[in-house]
């Protein structure tokens, strides 16, 4: 996994590592698929609306060290006076002594019933907002997909230039079905960036580049506006009729001074795509 923080020290390194060129699939029959190019906007999505139900969340494999009892009764106070500023001090201790012992008892269970009340609180996770884009023109299941069934449209950002433009976390998606380690009261540090950008391999196939911020609320937006010069391209699907292209087109021009329009082919030779440029 490929993680960038602060962009003026890693500008080269996202350009050495990640493709010149990022796209995001849209629907010109969808009106808000339309303010991508006349709003010139992006969303950022709240992790519990995306479609893998582990997005930003995935599972853990607890590691149960040998346990500090005074340590945990501690952390459990602390937790409880965070997430329960309303009891008294009486009801915080009760409830901290209450699970102390379930802790003893059968730690593993004990974190793994956290863990999942945690996760299925979509409230934990409105502060976090997730700009997916593809690595690809030619990705066939992002064009089924998102690009309607190739009748729609994909927008080509300038990678770096779209970066330095949101200044936010900017990540490839490492795909991999190995549990995150979770360290029962231990060093957990690192953990978050690991679980912001994990996915499974089944998602392998859309080729993910990720923008990402925990500041929704805070200091930004969910919707989010660009400059006209990030975007480079605008790629046509097998099947977008030639009105949609056409709006598509005159829509494009007006905002978006120099970019180029291809049209996706299929190769005569083997499966895959290919794109033409339209003059």
């Amino acid at each position: 996994m490929t993680v960038y923080n602060n962009f003026e020290e890693v500008a080269k390194e996202i350009a050495e590592r990640t493709p010149p060129i990022i796209y995001k699939y849209r629907d010109w029959e969808k009106d808000f698929h339309k303010t991508i190019i006349t709003k010139q906007e992006l969303y950022f999505a709240q992790p519990h609306t995306l479609n893998d139900p582990y997005d930003v969340r995935p599972p853990y494999n607890f590691i149960v060290p040998e346990l500090d009892i005074e340590t945990a009764r501690k952390r459990i106070r602390d937790a409880g006076k965070s997430f329960r500023p309303d009891l008294t001090d009486e009801e915080l201790e009760r409830e901290v002594e209450a699970r102390v012992q379930s802790v003893i008892q059968d730690p593993v269970s004990y974190f793994k019933k956290n863990r999942m009340n945690y996760v299925l609180d979509s409230s934990r996770y409105d502060t976090i907002g997730v700009l997916s884009f593809c690595s690809a023109f030619d990705n066939e299941p992002m064009w089924a997909h998102y690009g309607n069934n190739h009748n729609g449209f994909a927008i080509g950002f300038n990678t770096v230039k779209l970066a330095r433009a949101l200044n936010c976390t900017v990540g490839l998606v490492d795909y991999n079905d190995t549990p995150l380690d979770y360290h029962i009261m231990g060093d957990n540090s690192g953990l978050l960036e690991k679980e912001l950008f994990r996915k499974s391999t089944k998602w392998q196939p859309e080729q993910e580049l990720r923008f990402l911020t925990v500041g929704v609320g805070l200091y930004r937006s969910r919707v989010n506006t660009f400059p006209a010069d990030v975007v480079e391209e605008i790629v046509f699907g097998l099947n977008t009729s030639k009105e949609a292209q056409d709006e598509i087109i005159a829509a494009s021009k007006r905002v978006f001074p120099g970019v180029s329009f291809f049209k996706v082919v299929v190769k005569a030779d083997s499966f895959g795509f290919d794109k033409e440029k339209i003059e």
